[in-house]
C-alpha cells in the first residue's frame, strides 16, 4: 500500500478533484472543490482548467510590447495550422494507448462510427475511446504510453 503522502502527491500531479482509496481495510479520500468564477481567466493558467481567476495580474507577467517597427502578431512559422478534418477529443485525463480491442491504429486506417480508436488507462480501468463517425485517421495527435488531459485532441479524421 502507498503512504498517504504518495496517493496526495499522485492526487496533485494528476489534477484530480476526488481520490478514493480502500486497501487492506484501510480508507483513504482526497476530495478538492472546484470554485468557478465569471471572472477572466488568469495568463498563468490560460487553459482554466479547474483554477478560479485569483485577482490582478502580477506585474512583470505580461506579454511585452512589440519592438519598434515590428508587428505584435506572431510569425507564421511558430503558428501551428488547424488540423484538416474532424478531431476526436480524450473524455478523460489518463493514460493513452493506441491499442483499442487487439487493434493498433495508425494513419491511414479506415474506422467505422462505434469503432474504438484508443484506450485511457484511469485508475487501472480501460475507457475505449471511440470514432463519432466514419471516416479516415489523417494523424494521431497523442503519443502512445503519455498522460493526455481532459478535451485534448487525440485524432483527426478525414
Amino acid at each position: 500500500m502507498k503512504t498517504p503522502e504518495e496517493y496526495a502527491e499522485l492526487f496533485e500531479r494528476l489534477g484530480l478533484t476526488e481520490l478514493y482509496v480502500e486497501e487492506n481495510g484501510s480508507k483513504l479520500r482526497f476530495k478538492k472543490d472546484i470554485i468557478l468564477s465569471s471572472h477572466p481567466i488568469s495568463p498563468l493558467d490560460p487553459a482554466g482548467i479547474g483554477k478560479a481567476y485569483a485577482g490582478p495580474v502580477p506585474a512583470g507577467i505580461a506579454e511585452p510590447a512589440p519592438a519598434e517597427g515590428k508587428s505584435h502578431a506572431p510569425e507564421a512559422e511558430n503558428v501551428k495550422a488547424a488540423p484538416a478534418g474532424d478531431t476526436v477529443k480524450a473524455p478523460l485525463l489518463g493514460i493513452f494507448h493506441l491499442n483499442a480491442g487487439g487493434k493498433v491504429r495508425s494513419v491511414g486506417d479506415r474506422v467505422k462510427k462505434g469503432e474504438a480508436l484508443c484506450t485511457i488507462e484511469a485508475m487501472k480501468m480501460m475507457n475505449e475511446v471511440v470514432s463519432p463517425r466514419d471516416g479516415v485517421i489523417r494523424e494521431i495527435l497523442a503519443k502512445d504510453g503519455v498522460l493526455v488531459e481532459f478535451d485534448q485532441d487525440l485524432f483527426v479524421l478525414g
